[in-house]
């Protein structure tokens, strides 16, 4: 449920040679040009800049946007840094470097750059929502959904808070909690994508797949192949018994994200669904390869070593399952492995 906002406001200094000048001009420039989406175009201003000053705490700022927007979060971390060498009361480095070290999982980094951010913009719903979401990425839930109120005290005409927050009750399964957020979230903002795939996952969790499907639908109309939503339609697909269209968008999703280890899940529940139980042994192994805490991907994976005639093997998954907190998990040790 992360978006990011970075800070790239800059203090324009009125300078007083040329050459203070020339580089105030290209700073702006990039800026501008970030704006527009025109990464590489900003950087080569920024470059251009600190060939002129090395220690422009800004232009480092900026240098650091641009690699963070271009995919480049751990070149953004070192630009970021660079700016804080130079002014170390630079809050917007902080925060924008928190964003980055939210992005490469480093979630106590990423908190512990939020609490200069914080002390000076105590009032600012952006780093508390911030601190929210490196909160989550810990699975600190109770704190995260402290930070998340926060945020939403100082701004509730905000869909993206509303999400975010409508996730953290996901994530302790308290999906009655979830939902009047997620709706407050798509009645201020219809086209809040993360929204609708929110609420296609709580149903599939109820079992409602009829609806799922039709929420998941909307957040593709709004954001077309992306991975994400095209891995819970597969997941959706597979359990209302459309196969072939479960397949079609779980290969979708691989290619535009091979690293979640929700779709090799995914492809193994698939190949269950098919009685392929060898393949859904292999897909479930490259699951927890990726993700070994993962407890539905335990569950399955007994039950494919199971119906595998590999009893012994699957009551090592149910229990690690179970002890991953799986109620399957613990329902299947508890039928096929007491004896």
């Amino acid at each position: 449920m992360k978006k990011i906002h970075f800070l790239i406001f800059i203090l324009i200094i009125f300078s007083c040679s040329n050459k203070e000048q020339r580089q105030e001009s290209l700073i702006q420039k990039g800026y501008q040009s970030l704006d527009k989406g025109q990464t590489k175009q900003a950087l080569n201003y920024f470059e251009s800049a600190t060939d002129l000053n090395n220690e422009n705490p800004s232009a480092w700022n900026g240098i650091g946007v641009a690699h963070y927007q271009d995919g480049h979060p751990y070149e953004a971390i070192q630009a970021f840094g660079k700016a804080l060498q130079n002014k170390p009361e630079y809050t917007r480095a902080y925060y924008n470097r928190s964003n980055a070290f939210y992005q490469t999982g480093e979630y106590y980094r990423a908190l512990d750059d939020l609490e200069p951010v914080l002390e000076v913009y105590q009032d600012s719903a952006f780093a508390h929502l911030a601190k929210g979401l490196a909160l989550v990425g810990l699975k600190n839930y109770e704190d995260a959904e402290k930070s998340f109120h926060t945020a939403l005290k100082l701004d509730n005409q905000n869909a993206e808070i509303q999400t975010n927050l409508a996730a953290v009750y996901y994530y302790k399964k308290e999906y009655d909690k979830a939902l009047p957020f997620l709706n407050d979230a798509l009645e201020l903002n219809p086209k809040e994508a993360n929204a609708w795939n929110l609420l296609a996952l709580i149903q599939s969790e109820q079992e409602n797949y009829e609806q799922a499907l039709e929420s998941v639908n909307k957040a593709l109309e709004i954001q077309a192949n992306q991975p994400y939503f095209l891995n819970n339609r597969g997941y959706i697909y597979t359990f209302i018994g459309e196969l072939d269209k479960a397949y079609a968008d779980l290969r979708k999703s691989i290619v535009r994200d091979e690293k979640n280890p929700f779709v090799y899940r995914n492809l193994g529940i698939l190949a269950l669904k098919n009685e392929e139980y060898n393949e859904a042994i292999r897909q479930l192994n490259n699951a927890l390869e990726r993700k070994k805490d993962l407890p539905s991907a335990h569950y399955y994976l007994g039950e494919a070593l199971r119906l595998n005639d590999q009893l012994s093997d699957a009551c090592n998954a149910y229990v690690k399952s179970s002890e991953l907190g799986d109620e399957k998990g613990i329902q299947a040790l508890q039928k096929y492995c007491n004896e």
